[in-house]
């Protein structure tokens, strides 16, 4: 029998602060929570901001105008650009000061600082988790879709000479696209499983899913990290998606507010991101998201916390393309894809009992493609009214990582009883195709048992199609219950009271202002040549008799004579 990939834990960065406790997820709800969660939400920023004034927290986080010294500190020019609209990390948090980060690029500190907070929503110490998996048996995979762009990564590597700098030893290794997996494995996890980085554009986060889930069921992990971590606020990469004419511009959103009755004597960047609705184009972001995935034995073994399961994801290319950059036909079937495992595995009512998360970058082609897509899906598998939200309106665009931003936004849903609407947009465009599909434009309130599965979607350049498929956590404990019996569920629930008594005590740490990042440099390095014994069958580390067993399963039993 295949393990369920189970989700365990999850953390990360990006506009609306740290995913752990679901704190970024309500601050993207701020006005629909009470008083109590918004308390949480600006003690948590004000550390990461070094403020308490709400009034700044609330201005200075989400997509909106980026600092002023942003490019000037993090890039060798700060040239006028056709917007300075982004969805910028919260303002004076860098990640590179929480831990010894030696010019590391932006979104490999973003990796050290998120995936950290993954290992700690865990509840148990990472070190017990290494005395119950052999570290061949944790994978990591995670990256970038364009690149670490800034002057320590890529950028610095090219532009270093014309700036009168000069290139140093670090730039070609932390310019690898995979560089976040590997920050993962070297400095968080010690973990010797499957590395690297499904690159998939936009998709990216549901290409590295789509591995995670493979190796989970497989048993050739027993624990997944997957993830992506990107920041897009480079001027290079505004220039370059200005020149695609894809990229909102302050020129166009004053027009647009213009038009809307609304005041238009400076551009509103908090609003210029509106997907489906009358719109100019897309916004940058960053973002780092992490979601660690679990054999479904091994869980409950430990008692962890089951936030849902990760069931499937589908990748498809468009075919024949007269644009690299424009929509394709691939996500019809990725999306139809997912929705028709709903309907054959768990039956026509629980496709009513399931929400979607749009890609919806706010241009003009996507709304209308995008929108035939899911309003077209919607109606051939009898769905009434479809909730699909899009938080790009609130975070920006953040490349690779933006599939994280909705996988972490789902779980928080299932935890707080709110989707977020499409909070940019007042009013849907007349081309926006609506037939058996709710644009949420205002946040949806829920019971518990409302939604049991989520669909996340992306449409990249190239035709770089993702759809993933989500399980609530209520509908995973109802499949584990059929596989489980009783007594051993009773016994996962024991075992989860201590998880949760040390949850507690985590997020009261973070509460009170512990920026503390699990940066290991330098320690418990393998010398291969002086400490291993090499055997046929394994290999042994002479320090402290760790084994590495050297088996596994080729696939050509037919082929293959006994």
């Amino acid at each position: 029998m295949s393990n369920l990939p189970l989700i365990v834990g999850y953390g990360g960065i990006n506009a609306a602060g740290r995913s752990i406790f679901d704190l970024a997820h309500k601050r993207m709800l701020f006005d629909s929570i009470d008083t109590k969660n918004q308390s949480e939400v600006l003690q948590s920023l004000g550390h990461l901001m070094g403020t308490d004034s709400k009034e700044k927290i609330l201005k200075k986080t989400l997509i909106r105008t980026i600092d002023d010294d942003f490019f000037k500190d993090h890039n060798f020019r700060s040239p006028e650009l056709p917007t300075l609209a982004g969805g910028q990390l919260p303002s004076g948090f860098n990640p590179a000061d929480t831990y010894n980060s030696r010019q590391h690029p932006r979104s490999l500190a973003m990796t050290i600082f998120g995936l950290s907070d993954a290992v700690m929503s865990l509840g148990l110490p990472w070190e017990e988790i290494l005395l119950k998996v052999p570290r061949q048996k944790i994978s990591c995979v995670s990256g970038c879709a364009v690149a670490q762009a800034d002057k320590y990564g890529m950028a610095g590597m090219f532009q270093a000479p014309m700036a009168g700098s000069r290139i140093t030893s670090k730039h070609m290794a932390m310019s690898l696209g995979e560089g976040s997996a590997d920050f993962g494995h070297a400095y968080v996890l010690g973990s010797m499983g499957s590395t690297g980085n499904y690159t998939g554009a936009c998709a990216t986060f549901q290409y590295n899913l789509k591995l995670g889930i493979s190796m989970i069921q497989s048993g050739e992990s027993l624990v997944s990290i997957v993830g992506a971590a990107e920041s897009g606020i480079v001027p290079e990469i505004y220039e370059a998606f200005s020149a695609t004419k894809g990229l909102a511009e302050d020129k166009n959103l004053m027009k647009l507010q213009e038009k809307l009755g609304e005041d238009f004597a400076e551009p509103n960047h908090r609003k210029i991101c509106r997907p489906f609705g009358e719109n100019i184009g897309m916004s940058l972001g960053e973002s780092a998201q992490f979601v660690i995935l679990m054999a479904d034995g091994l869980a409950l073994e430990l008692g962890l916390n089951i936030h849902g399961a990760a069931l499937s994801s589908h990748i498809h290319a468009d075919g024949h393309k007269k644009s690299i950059s424009g929509p394709g036909a691939g996500n019809y079937l990725t999306v139809g894809k997912a929705f028709n495992e709903i309907k054959k595995h768990f039956g026509e009512d629980a496709l009513n009992k399931t929400f979607f998360h749009a890609h919806g970058t706010s241009t003009p082609q996507n709304r209308e493609s995008e929108s035939h897509i899911i309003s077209s899906i919607s109606k051939a598998f009898g769905i009434k009214s479809l909730p699909v939200t899009a938080i790009k309106s609130y975070l920006g665009h953040s490349l690779a990582a933006a599939g994280g931003d909705q996988i972490i936004s789902s779980l928080g849903s299932w935890r707080n009883n709110l989707i977020p609407s499409i909070a940019s947009t007042p009013k849907l465009a007349d081309n926006v195709y609506t037939e058996n599909v709710n644009f949420l434009l205002e946040n949806l309130k829920f019971e518990d048992q409302d939604f049991d599965f989520a669909v996340l979607n992306a449409k990249g350049f190239g035709g770089n199609n993702g759809t993933a498929l989500i399980a609530s956590p209520s509908h995973t404990m109802h499949l584990l219950e059929s596989k489980y019996s009783k007594d051993e569920i009773n016994n996962y629930h024991k075992q989860k009271e201590t998880i949760d008594e040390q949850l507690l005590e985590n997020k009261n740490r973070i509460l009170k202002g512990d920026l503390q990042t699990r940066y290991i440099f330098g320690e418990d390095v393998i010398d291969g040549i002086n400490d291993f014994e090499v055997e046929s069958h394994q290999i042994t580390n002479k320090l402290n008799n760790e084994k590495f067993d050297l088996e596994s399963t080729l696939p050509y039993k037919e082929f293959l004579k006994n």
